[in-house]
């Protein structure tokens, strides 16, 4: 048997008990596949991350994430997270960091993670660029996506984008914040458009969302296929519909700031706060950033 140190951290706020937990294994040099996969199912947080080294000695380390069920390639809060606890423990970081500045190795890419400290020194925030430009995929009838999430189509606006800016997520925009607070995922709809509306990467998962009229975007992301009933706070989908939001803006070059609210409904708010750079009409890039809170230090034994 051997022993492995964890760090738990709430992502996505400031406040304990709230955001996104996420579980990170600063040195999980040793354990396999299989392990990994059974660590994230035991510790069953939406996601977990094991970093080792880098595979070249210029970036910071190499970070896996897991779901209770499956590894992803790339996602928000794990990102922001494990620089967070990386930042606040330099002695469990395998790799380079310059300037507060990290480049993680991971599946879907390099992920650059910027932490921003305060005069004296504490680390204030985390901002990710996502791994891959804003690219949609395909569209998937609102009379598939509304039944997915107990809703009817006039509560659903249009038909669901399929995009990505790592992962994949169907974005549906729903016509209030009173559809927003009813939805509720249905896993026989789910089942049905993930069979014929799925793509490779994932099982299928959805964010709906509903921009109010200060500008704050408020969602709710449900994916059940792949174990998460509701995710208080997905920074992966939360990129995606910031390119969908700003490939819309009518301007062809800007820096268009988005302010995601999520996980009220779970009684675990969160803020997840995007940025999507704009050039000649074409999005070039989406950062994501935001606040972690520390929660839990201890050991795991394998």
């Amino acid at each position: 048997m051997a022993d492995y140190e964890f760090a738990t951290v709430d992502v996505f706020t400031n406040q304990r008990f709230g955001g996104n937990p996420l579980a990170v294994f600063p040195n999980a040099r040793g354990l396999t596949d299989e392990q990994m996969q059974k660590i994230a199912r035991e510790v069953n947080y939406s996601e977990t991350t094991f970093v080792t080294p880098p595979r070249d000695r210029k970036n910071t380390a190499e970070v896996r994430i897991f779901t209770p069920q499956s590894e992803l390639p790339f996602a928000g809060h794990p990102n922001v997270g494990t620089a967070w606890v990386l930042a606040e423990n330099p002695g469990w970081v395998p790799g380079l960091v310059s300037s507060d500045k990290m480049i993680f190795e991971e599946r879907a890419g390099l992920v650059e993670a910027k932490v921003r400290r305060e005069k004296n020194g504490e680390v204030s925030s985390c901002t990710i660029l996502a791994p891959q430009k804003f690219h949609q995929l395909h569209s998937i009838p609102r009379s598939v996506v509304a039944p997915c999430v107990s809703l009817s189509d006039e509560q659903v606006l249009v038909d669901a984008v399929v995009a990505s800016a790592g992962l994949p997520f169907a974005l549906v925009q729903v016509a209030n914040l009173e559809a927003l607070k009813s939805a509720k995922p249905d896993i026989a709809a789910f089942e049905y458009c993930n069979e014929h509306y799925g793509y490779p990467e994932k099982s299928v998962s959805m964010m709906i969302y509903y921009q109010s009229e200060s500008g704050v975007v408020h969602a709710r992301m449900f994916g059940p296929l792949a174990g998460i009933y509701e995710d208080p706070a997905t920074g992966s989908a939360s990129a995606a519909l910031a390119g969908l939001l700003a490939s819309r803006d009518q301007r062809m070059d800007a820096n268009i700031k988005y302010e995601i609210s999520q996980g009220v409904e779970m009684g675990r708010p969160s803020e997840i706060f995007l940025e999507a750079k704009k050039v000649a009409g074409e999005i070039e890039s989406v950062s994501i950033a935001g606040q972690c809170v520390p929660v839990i230090t201890g050991t795991f034994t394998v």
